[in-house]
């Protein structure tokens, strides 16, 4: 329980210091300052660290991919070129006419092949027949491939042979021409055998690292060449192996790549280590490739060191801001947290603590001396309207500004403001004076017009019972006018519903016009049909004509069926031609039925619209009858109130003569007490 006690009290204390800072950041422009400023200088120099890093990791990576692929490609060149020498080498051999002459003794061409062997520093030589046999050792290599294609003509280059002692050879075959002469017949095959393990060698001597290396493959992926020979040995392909082995795909899609004559870089896993390869494949050979390695650890040294020296070197810039920036919040926050104190106790209602002393020589002076005369300005102010409103207290209006120099700017509107108070209550009291002089002699005058309005309302009462009389005889008249707008207002709707069914009729009778000028010119289409099939009898007439004529005497008979069927059709087309005018003459009556039809719609329309515009009007007739009824009632109800506001009138006009001498006797009681002010003379 004692721990669990502490722990929260460590927590609680954490969130108290965090809620504090908080508070400190909101409310402190010193808070402000710093966290905004740090946070700037720590955001910048991070970015910069990451950035800087960023680019180092960038660089070292582009920089080792460069290089990477420019060894590879060397060491494919290097390759290339030993092979080429080998294979130059042999064709030479192949081209010597005293190794394809028979005369030449077997011991002769060895002495000349093995000659050249010492000579290029080569393991050894052999001259094959035809069928394979050597020459010299009598061992027969007929199945060989080497074999078979030297003896096509062309010069071959075996993949690598395992040994019986683990050596790794390689056979250069070519063929050995006839009389030395290319070209000619192959009377045999000449073959050498360089220094066994010389692709090893080449691959030992190209490393990048140290722990680097390199390796070649041939055209299935099997390792031909690596500076460790189990693996030639055993003849690694992880192209193969990736197949069971997962952590081998990465190596076995680069390798795929490789295969296929392509040069690049890439990155695999081997054995937990991650590892960097750049791959060129082999001209002139077997589709081989080289690959160079080497554990990406051995190049992230340097790496690694830069990174750590910009990460110390961010903190340290870190720190120096810190120190920086806290100085400069103190330097800037301390003034103008007294000076805004100063003012908080200014808007208190403090007017005499002193304004606090700043040493500062730049805009913090300037706020601490605009605060000085804020407090100076607002004392002198203030005390000078105390000074104004506690004279006008005590009923002295004719009372001035001790200050007037301190109302600056905005405050000028201030001393105007009391000026205004004090003028305008000055003059409000003068008229009140006035006013009331004048209620006194208009109190006698009342009393006067009172009684006469007494005798003026017993006429007006008379005259009111007449105008009631002739009011009703109005109403009743009105009333009667709205009985006979209702009447005419039905007929004139009886009439729009039978102008709509007209006109619904005529609607039909345009549709069935049009549905005649369709079918008319359904008939124009046949007739047209028509035309074309009498065209085409009246021309197999003419051929007919043409056919019988040829015929002679035994066509003669077929040539008057031929006219008379060409005269037929002839007759069809005027028939035709007649008809296709009248059904024209039909199409434009039908379409001047039409337009007829149309234009009376539209005239029936109009006069339908128009029986709607009368028969609006007259319900307006009607409803203003019965609007007007309504008012004739109401004027009456008004008359009789009329009446009885003049009999209330007369009752007054008596009171009001009373009141009058009543106001006559205030009216001297307030001028008894603005008397007791002291005016200002002073204009508003």
């Amino acid at each position: 329980m004692v721990k669990k006690t502490k722990k929260n009290g460590k927590i609680k204390n954490n969130e108290g210091g965090i809620q504090k800072l908080k508070q400190w950041y909101h409310e402190t422009i010193k808070g402000k300052i710093t966290v905004s400023v740090l946070a700037l200088v720590m955001i910048s120099l991070s970015m910069l660290g990451i950035i800087s890093c960023g680019l180092n990791s960038h660089s070292t990576n582009s920089t080792l991919e460069r290089n990477m692929k420019a060894t590879a490609r060397v060491c494919a060149e290097r390759v290339e070129w030993e092979i080429t020498s080998y294979k130059n080498l042999a064709e030479d051999l192949g081209m010597m006419a005293r190794l394809a002459d028979k005369e030449t003794s077997a011991e002769d061409k060895k002495t000349l092949v093995d000659e050249r062997v010492e000579l290029n520093g080569m393991e050894s030589g052999d001259i094959l027949d035809t069928k394979g046999k050597s020459i010299f050792t009598e061992e027969s290599f007929g199945d060989a491939a080497f074999f078979r294609e030297a003896a096509k003509g062309n010069v071959y280059v075996s993949e690598p042979v395992i040994g019986q002692d683990q050596s790794v050879k390689v056979m250069i075959a070519a063929p050995l021409w006839k009389d030395g002469m290319f070209g000619t017949e192959v009377v045999g095959v000449v073959y050498l055998v360089p220094e066994e393990n010389f692709l090893n060698d080449i691959m030992v001597a190209t490393n990048v690292s140290k722990n680097g290396s390199a390796y070649m493959v041939d055209n299935q992926g099997t390792v031909i060449a690596h500076k460790n020979i189990e693996l030639v040995i055993s003849k690694d392909n992880s192209i193969e192996a990736a197949k069971t082995d997962s952590s081998l795909k990465v190596l076995a899609k680069l390798e795929q790549k490789m295969i296929a004559g392509e040069a690049g870089f890439g990155t695999y896993r081997y054995h937990g280590v991650k590892k960097i390869m750049a791959y060129a494949p082999v001209e002139n050979s077997n589709n081989w490739s080289i690959a160079i390695t080497a554990p990406i650890s051995d190049f992230n040294m340097e790496t690694v060191v830069g990174i750590i020296i910009t990460i110390l070197i961010v903190i340290a810039s870190i720190v120096i801001s810190v120190i920086m920036v806290r100085r400069l919040a103190d330097n800037i926050g301390n003034p103008i947290r007294l000076c805004a104190e100063r003012l908080t106790a200014l808007a208190k209602g403090d007017l005499h603590t002193e304004v606090p002393e700043i040493s500062s020589k730049d805009e913090i002076l300037i706020l601490a001396n605009a605060t000085q005369d804020i407090v100076s300005g607002m004392e002198r102010i203030i005390g000078d309207v105390d000074y104004i409103l506690g004279e006008m207290s005590q009923n002295n209006f004719n009372v001035h500004s001790r200050a007037r120099e301190s109302y600056v700017g905005d405050f000028e509107s201030i001393l105007e403001a009391v000026r205004k108070i004090k003028v305008s209550l000055s003059s409000t009291l003068t008229h009140i004076k006035e006013a009331a002089d004048q209620v006194g002699l208009g109190a006698s005058q009342l009393a006067e017009s009172g009684q006469a309005l007494a005798e003026g309302a017993t006429d007006q009462a008379a005259s009111v019972q007449e105008l009631l009389a002739t009011a009703n005889n109005i109403a009743d008249q009105v009333e009667r006018n709205t009985e006979n707008a209702v009447s005419t207002s039905q007929e004139a709707m009886e009439i729009g519903r039978q102008a709509d069914t007209s006109s619904a009729y005529i609607t039909k009778m345009t549709h069935a016009m049009e549905k005649i000028s369709e079918s008319s010119m359904q008939i124009s289409n046949i007739i047209q049909t028509i035309e074309e099939i009498a065209d085409q009898t009246n021309l197999l007439s003419l051929n007919a004509s043409i056919e019988a004529a040829r015929a002679g005497e035994a066509g003669r008979g077929f040539a008057v069926v031929a006219g008379e069927i060409g005269h037929l059709a002839n007759q069809c087309t005027e028939s035709v031609e007649n008809t296709r005018k009248l059904i024209e003459a039909a199409l434009k009556e039908v379409e001047s039925g039409n337009q007829i039809a149309e234009e009376m719609a539209g005239a029936l329309q109009k006069v339908i619209d128009g029986m709607d515009g009368i028969v609006k009007s007259i319900e307006k007739v009607a409803e203003n009858s019965n609007e007007q009824n309504g008012s004739m009632q109401q004027i009456n109800e008004t008359i009789e109130i009329i009446s009885e506001v003049v009999q209330t009138n007369s009752a007054a006009a008596e009171q009001s003569s009373a009141t009058s001498e009543e106001l006559s006797a205030q009216a001297t009681e307030l001028n008894d007490l603005i008397d007791k002010f002291q005016l200002s003379d002073e204009v508003y």
